[in-house]
């Protein structure tokens, strides 16, 4: 279902608002929750589970970019890592509840905390991106005197994001032109490539099949125990990321938990092949420090890359196609890893998985920038080649490079026609 509805979730998302959107498909969550627990027929408990599925890939979607236009610069890495963390928290907490707890009335715990999620929606404004994509200034305004508060430059900040953000993105199609251009492209096929690479490197596997991958490589361990521990690690690590994101900067805690993941799953699947005696505890230390790296580095960063990285005019849908590879990568590696170990075996398996998270690095490296405390219209700069005149012709606002701008930002902007007199009147 996920890669079903991910190319439809941005396009709904530009037509709706993303806020309303969210607030819309949260709505049945705590209902289909029940019907999954207690559901007298299984074709009942199918569809649950499939609208169950539409509602999660709809928020994975949304909630990313959203956050990444709602909050400012030096607090937008603990934002987009703050999902990441309650996922896990729930992954945890669903462990616990299956242990005490019949399978139905486990299941039904969790419509409680779902239940008021869509009318906590209610509090936050919707997307000042959005807004004026729509030509509702007046309500942009009003979106960012709630987010901004009595102190912040609300007229400041509208201008930044007039500068980047036109009536003419508002449709499908419009965003389908703008994505032809390449410096509108090439963040999105970045940010898909990692996706893609990361979900090559086996976190699907790792994290469904970790009891059966102990038990092939020899390790006797409870699978209860197993999976809460793997659990407690993915959160504490997810909250120490959402910890040190601001602070140390994405690209490099990105770099270096692909290059550990890599090397972890190097190591397990190398003496799995050598198959060395008394060595059974190497796989499940493997294991764990992948779940801590990926938790740290290589889990949330990428998702906060899909608010940060995709330029305006093309946000909304260059997260449904990410959504759409993502979702398609995912489920075909959960579904072929079991052939493949009975094809290849697990070391060799664990080796390929590691060659792909060892390809993230130098595609970090290479080509993301840092993106810790940059403004989104800064971030879009990045891709844009420096011969290039940052203008566009439906652009109401065109943004130009000051040494004494108001307030330190080092940009200002004016009406087109105003730059133009000016440089006039100069010449």
């Amino acid at each position: 279902m996920g890669f079903i509805t991910a190319p439809l979730a941005g396009p709904i998302a530009e037509c709706v608002g993303p806020r309303r959107l969210l607030m819309i498909i949260t709505l049945p969550v705590a209902g289909l929750w029940l019907v999954q627990a207690y559901s007298p027929y299984l074709w009942l408990l199918y569809l649950a589970r499939a609208l169950m599925a539409i509602c999660g890939t709809v928020v994975y979607t949304v909630v990313n970019p959203l956050a990444a236009e709602l909050f400012p610069a030096h607090i937008r890495g603990v934002a987009t890592a703050v999902p990441e963390a309650f996922g896990s928290a729930g992954l945890l907490l669903s462990y616990l509840l299956a242990s005490v707890l019949p399978w139905d009335t486990a299941t039904a715990f969790f419509a409680v905390p779902i239940l008021p999620l869509p009318f906590m929606m209610l509090l936050v404004p919707e997307s000042p991106y959005w807004l004026v994509r729509k030509n509702k200034i007046d309500a942009a305004e009003r979106s960012l005197r709630l987010l901004l508060g009595r102190d912040g430059n609300v007229a400041q900040e509208l201008a930044a994001i007039r500068s980047t953000t036109t009536f003419a993105q508002s449709e499908v199609k419009d965003q389908l032109r703008e994505l032809r251009k390449k410096q509108n492209a090439f963040p999105v096929l970045l940010t898909l490539s990692i996706f893609i690479l990361r979900e090559l490197g086996g976190k699907g596997p790792v994290f469904y099949y970790t009891v059966y991958m102990f038990r092939k490589a020899g390790v006797q361990i409870n699978a209860f125990y197993c999976t809460v521990f793997i659990g407690v690690g993915r959160l504490a690590s997810t909250c120490v990321s959402a910890c040190t994101l601001d602070v140390l900067g994405r690209r490099p805690l990105l770099a270096a938990t692909a290059l550990i993941c890599a090397v972890s799953e190097g190591v397990a699947g190398a003496f799995l092949i050598l198959e060395v005696e008394g060595t059974e505890w190497v796989p499940l230390a493997s294991v764990i420090v992948f779940v801590i790296s990926y938790g740290i580095g290589l889990g949330p960063i990428p998702w906060a890359y899909l608010g940060e990285l995709l330029p305006t005019p093309v946000r909304s849908l260059g997260s449904s196609i990410i959504n759409f590879g993502y979702s398609i990568i995912l489920f075909t590696v959960s579904l072929v890893f079991l052939k493949e170990v009975s094809y290849l075996g697990l070391g060799l398996t664990l080796l390929l998985f590691g060659g792909a998270n060892l390809a993230i690095v130098p595609l970090v490296l290479l080509f993301i920038p840092e993106t810790k405390g940059r403004t989104l219209q800064d971030l879009e700069k990045a891709f844009t080649s420096r011969k290039k005149i940052v203008q566009e012709k439906d652009n109401p606002s065109f943004e130009m490079e000051l040494p004494n701008a108001a307030e330190g930002t080092g940009y200002t902007s004016f009406p087109f026609d105003t730059i133009t007199m000016k440089r006039k009147s100069v010449s």
